[in-house]
C-alpha cells in the first residue's frame, strides 16, 4: 500500500475519533440540563411546569415610564437575520446573524442616523440599514 494513502486513513480514523470524543464531552455536559433531581429525566408534565415559570429577573425594574423608549424590529434576509432598534431616535443593530453560507461584513452597528450590516456570499451581497423616523426602525434591504 502507499505510504501516502496509509497517512491518510490515519489522520481521517484520528479526526474521525476526535470529533466522537468532542461530541461526547458536549452532549455529556448538557446531559444534567435535562434532568430533574436524582439525575432522573423530566417528565413531559414537569417540563411543562419549568416552562411556565416566570423567568428570573437580573434587577428590580424601575416603576414609571423609561427615559428613551426604545422600539425593536426583527429583519429577516436571503444573507442573514438582523434586530434593529431605535432609541432616542437614533439607530442600533442589536444583533445581526449571517445564513448559512453566507458571512458578515461592514458592520455599522450605531447608534447613530443610520446603522447597516452587509452580508456577502461568493460576489452576492445583501445589504441592511436601518434609520428611524421617530423611534420606529425604518429598513432598507438593498441585494446585488
Amino acid at each position: 500500500m502507499d505510504r501516502r494513502l496509509v497517512l491518510a486513513v490515519a489522520g481521517w480514523v484520528v479526526a474521525a475519533l476526535a470529533a466522537t470524543v468532542a461530541g461526547l464531552v458536549v452532549i455529556g455536559s448538557f446531559g444534567g440540563a435535562f434532568r430533574g433531581p436524582g439525575d432522573q429525566a423530566l417528565s413531559a408534565e414537569a417540563v411543562r411546569r419549568e416552562l411556565a415559570l416566570p423567568a428570573p429577573s437580573a434587577a428590580p425594574r424601575p416603576s414609571g415610564p423609561s427615559p428613551a423608549a426604545t422600539a425593536s424590529r426583527v429583519v429577516s434576509t436571503e444573507g442573514g437575520t438582523v434586530v434593529v432598534s431605535c432609541t432616542a431616535g437614533r439607530a442600533h443593530l442589536t444583533s445581526w446573524t449571517p445564513a448559512q453560507g453566507w458571512q458578515t461584513d461592514d458592520v455599522e452597528p450605531g447608534p447613530a442616523a443610520q446603522a447597516k450590516v452587509k452580508f456577502e456570499r461568493g460576489e452576492a451581497e445583501v445589504e441592511v440599514e436601518t434609520h428611524c423616523e421617530g423611534d420606529v426602525p425604518r429598513t432598507v434591504v438593498g441585494t446585488d
